[in-house]
């Protein structure tokens, strides 16, 4: 039965993509207009098109339009100004994103990994690798785009 409801699934996968990716490429370049967003770490912003992708280095742009040159999926994260206590002011802020560490989902997700997935690391190490007290990442769902952005931009309004 199991495998029944998968493959109803994978049917309709390539929809579900395209949206998500469509989304996730939004919510990137909306969020780097965020004053109080200082970085934003998606690799759909290479294949945007828009002058975005100068923001990161050529060389990275040149892998992702080589090794995804349609879609790079619908995970993306972002730095903000501060720390755990502004993380947690804006996921709490939240009202369309739900709070679990899967990515993945129908539904858009929210999760500070320095916090939850990288709990055990100790921060220095997590620090090293790009994952510190002010990573929040995303992983987008089927929702509508406009409704994820006014949820952001609320929620880190909010948080200042």
């Amino acid at each position: 039965m199991n495998a029944y409801l998968q493959l109803l699934g994978v049917e309709t996968l390539a929809v579900h993509l395209r949206q998500q990716v469509a989304s996730a490429t939004a919510i990137a370049e909306f969020l780097q207009t965020i004053p109080h967003v200082h970085a934003v770490h998606y690799s759909g912003l290479a294949l945007a098109g828009d002058g975005h992708a100068a923001l990161q280095s050529a060389s990275q742009n040149e892998l992702v339009r080589r090794d995804f040159p349609r879609d790079v999926g619908g995970v993306l994260s972002f730095e903000v100004d501060g720390g755990r206590e502004q993380v947690a002011r804006i996921l709490d802020g939240t009202h369309v994103f739900a709070y679990v560490p899967n990515i993945g989902d129908a539904r858009s997700l929210i999760v500070d990994p320095a916090r939850i997935t990288h709990r055990e690391v100790p921060p220095q190490f997590r620090r090293m690798s790009g994952v510190g007290d002010n990573l929040i990442r995303l992983s987008i769902g089927l929702e509508d785009t406009a409704d994820l952005i006014a949820d952001l931009e609320q929620a880190i309004h909010g948080a200042y």
